[in-house]
């Protein structure tokens, strides 16, 4: 059997050469752990990531009911002088290219205003190429996302409207949550990482046609760039669903 032999006066020697590098060695440590942390940084205090600004616009290619209906939805901001809720808002026109005989061509307007926080969005308007005004066809406005973001947040959100149903009423009643997505999001647009993740689940009631009171759920999940806007949007009716619509970025053009 062999005995390990340690030198002679081994405890003098080691000791002042480890109080020597074990500085060094920790130094190095915080070093290497630093810089994993400043080149891995997500943007997120401050940050923005829905650019309003006058002549911004959007093109977004919609495939909508497994593809029996699809087209471009193009959105500009087309005025930047709007007052809602006592906040300057931005008016945006959004225009449907129909590229199946199915899909509907049409056009909506719409105004975003920054309050509390967050983004809302007042689709109550309309547009006749030379002016804007509120139709007062529904009463409130709608929370897209925080504005700037500060950490992941939730919140509820919920309007009616007389606009579409029988009976002259709909509801929508839901809550939502936006956090910073750890995937990257791959549009034609191109490839954007560190996106803000918004996932609304709502419940949406109406009258149908014999006056008879429904709802559906309903879940919609965006993705946000930040500098950019909308990149990606899904919906369905919740979790293991069909994919009711999915939307993706085309081209943009941003002038923050």
């Amino acid at each position: 059997m062999s005995v390990l032999c340690l030198p002679y006066n081994w405890e003098r020697r080691i000791v002042p050469f480890m109080r020597k590098t074990l500085p060094a060695i920790f130094l190095l440590l915080v070093g290497v752990a630093l810089v994993f942390l400043l080149t891995s940084r997500v943007p997120m205090a401050g940050s923005e990531f829905f650019p309003l600004a006058k002549n911004n616009s959007w093109k977004h290619l919609v495939v909508f009911s497994g593809g029996d209906y699809i087209y471009y939805m193009t959105e500009k901001v087309i005025d930047d002088n709007m007052s809602l809720a006592d906040e300057k808002s931005y008016v945006v026109m959004e225009e449907y290219e129909p590229l199946t005989t199915t899909a509907p061509e049409a056009k909506s307007t719409v105004a975003y205003f920054r309050k509390g926080g967050f983004w809302h969005r007042y689709p109550w308007l309309d547009y006749d190429g030379t002016k804007v005004w509120d139709t007062k066809l529904g009463t409130g406005s709608e929370q897209v996302l925080p504005s700037p973001y500060n950490g992941v947040a939730t919140w509820k959100i919920g309007f009616n409207t007389n606009a579409w149903s029988a009976d002259g009423k709909q509801e929508m009643n839901g809550s939502a949550q936006a956090s910073i997505d750890p995937e990257v999001v791959r549009v034609p647009a191109g490839i954007f990482a560190h996106c803000l993740r918004v996932e609304t689940m709502s419940v949406n009631g109406f009258v149908d046609q014999h006056r008879r009171n429904k709802s559906y759920n309903l879940r919609h999940v965006e993705w946000y760039a930040k500098g950019v806007g909308l990149v990606l949007a899904l919906s369905d009716e919740g979790e293991g669903t069909p994919i009711k619509s999915r939307t993706e970025l085309v081209q943009y053009t941003v002038n923050e």
